[in-house]
């Protein structure tokens, strides 16, 4: 990849005036890094075993007769959504709608994000890469493979080789095939060995439902799922294109339709050196992700996209646990002569080091694009003081010695504490208050929150628009330990100290 000379910008993120910095490096996505064929003999295999299987059932009584109304309605094949299945993941590929060969291409759009092969291969599915370090992600295995649709489990393949880089990989993918109610197949391929659902054939999947792992067997270029959809299971039989568009007048099948380009920051990290990307045969990403450092260390700070093109500008800051600027610049890949219109993924990092004197705690790598800012958090200097997982901090606190009252803590969307209050005001009428709170934290570290007070609501003919939330206070919650908290309470019906002790945890969670 070229290195970009960049626009100088300010970015309105910033509480600093931004310039644009050229990236240290990067890597864009190959155009074939994410690519795959199916022979006719491979083809032709897994219609022979689902139409056997199809029998079987059928004479057992198991499947019904008759064909159902059309599928619609597809859900997300990749989770878990929201997260990973969503955020670590970009399309290399749509159905191929012209069935001449070779390079004669049309995509739903009558584009060419699309491809066929010398051998008369027309590409039949979406192909949905895992980005940035797809090895990576693949051998740590966050990105799900869901069910689109519900319907019944008709055919499975694993324990191939996963780790096919080109066109000359044996044509053995790991597979999950699925007949819809209205007669479709749907065929979810190269998935990760061992990954494949250990359901019997037969068992009635509902959409969303964990089906494998992303992964690369079969002929595959890289870690991807090749999700297809047939119109009956017949050797070629016609392809089901989900997408609406010029060049598919049939309505989509999703049940929301995603833009044919969605860019997007898939990922910010940090770093303790420039990242490995490897080249075919080597299938091991060397990502050097590095979220604990010392001051006067040395950190490479990366953003990881989708869909990026020309002219889309990236604002970046790094705040220091007091939340005051380190850092900032802009990044525009435009300035690049050679870049392309657009990268269906790439990546650029800026390398930095840590004063000497740099104040230890928690930082901020903050990035801003397309209208979105993601936050990633790493710690500088001792890690006595942090929590292993705030999410385990879920759940009911009180004090022994006035146990009538007390917090419960929530985290929704990641990142963001809600906290309830539940008293008494002095003339015995209870007192529920509500505060948030977004960003990570430590131990001993004085949260304040403001509270708010619900009124307006009633048990019949309740009314929406009639409820207020006026501010009562401030609540400043510090969590000692994982079971240990002091509350301080200030507000419109005086102050109040309660030192806290958890009630319960939440199974499967551990602040410790």
């Amino acid at each position: 990849m070229r290195q970009p000379v960049l626009l100088a910008a300010c970015a309105a993120l910033l509480s600093l005036p931004a310039h644009a910095v050229p990236p240290d490096g990067g890597h864009a996505m190959p155009a074939d890094a994410a690519m795959d064929q199916v022979s006719e003999a491979q083809d032709r295999r897994m219609v022979e075993k689902v139409a056997a299987n199809i029998e079987r059932l059928r004479a057992e009584g198991r499947l019904p007769d008759g064909v159902a109304p059309k599928v619609g309605g597809l859900a997300w094949p990749l989770g878990p959504v929201p997260g990973p299945g969503v955020d670590w993941h970009g399309i290399s590929g749509f159905v191929d709608l012209n069935l001449a060969w070779p390079n004669q291409i049309r995509d739903y759009t009558c584009g060419t994000r699309t491809y066929d092969t010398s051998a008369g291969y027309n590409h039949r599915g979406t192909d949905y890469f895992i980005w940035p370090f797809p090895w990576h992600l693949m051998d740590t295995a966050p990105v799900d493979i869901r069910a689109a649709a519900p319907g019944t489990l008709i055919e499975k393949q694993d324990g191939y080789n996963d780790r096919s880089c080109n066109w000359d990989a044996p044509d053995t993918a790991n597979y999950v095939i699925i007949l819809h109610a209205d007669g479709t197949i749907a065929r979810y391929l190269h998935m990760k060995r061992g990954s494949v659902t250990p359901l019997p054939i037969g068992t009635q999947v509902a959409a969303g439902q964990v089906l494998g792992k992303v992964g690369s067997s079969g002929i595959s270029t890289g870690p991807h799922l090749h999700f297809e959809v047939r119109a009956s299971n017949n050797v070629n039989a016609p392809t089901v294109e989900p997408h609406q568009g010029a060049c598919n007048a049939s309505s989509s099948t999703w049940a929301q339709q995603r833009p044919y380009r969605d860019p997007a920051i898939n990922r910010i990290s940090t770093h303790s050196g420039a990242p490995v990307y490897p080249n075919c045969p080597n299938t091991v990403d060397q990502p050097k992700f590095k979220d604990v450092f010392q001051p006067g260390d040395p950190i490479s700070f990366l953003s990881a996209y989708r869909d990026i093109g020309r002219g889309m500008l990236s604002s970046f800051r790094v705040l220091r646990p007091d939340g005051s600027p380190f850092a900032s610049w802009t990044f525009d890949m435009a300035e690049d002569p050679g870049a392309p219109a657009y990268y269906n993924g790439a990546y650029w990092y800026w390398n930095n080091t840590l004063p000497a004197n740099a104040p230890q705690g928690l930082w901020t790598y903050e990035a801003e694009f397309a209208g979105k800012v993601k936050r990633h958090h790493f710690r500088v200097g001792s890690a006595v003081n942090a929590i292993n997982d705030i999410r385990g901090l879920m759940g009911a606190w009180f004090e022994p010695s006035t146990s009538g009252q007390g917090i419960e803590v929530l985290w929704i969307n990641g990142e963001t504490l809600l906290v309830f209050f539940y008293g008494h005001q002095d003339d015995g009428g209870n007192i529920f208050l509500l505060g948030q709170r977004t960003g990570p934290f430590d131990y001993g570290q004085p949260l304040v929150l403001e509270m708010r007070a619900t009124t307006g609501g009633r048990f019949n003919q309740f009314d929406a628009a009639a409820i207020q939330r006026p501010v009562w206070g401030s609540l400043t919650l510090t969590f000692e330990n994982c079971d240990r908290a002091l509350a301080e309470l200030a507000g419109a019906d005086g102050s109040k100290v309660m030192v806290l002790e958890r009630l319960g945890r939440t199974t499967g969670l551990s602040c410790d």
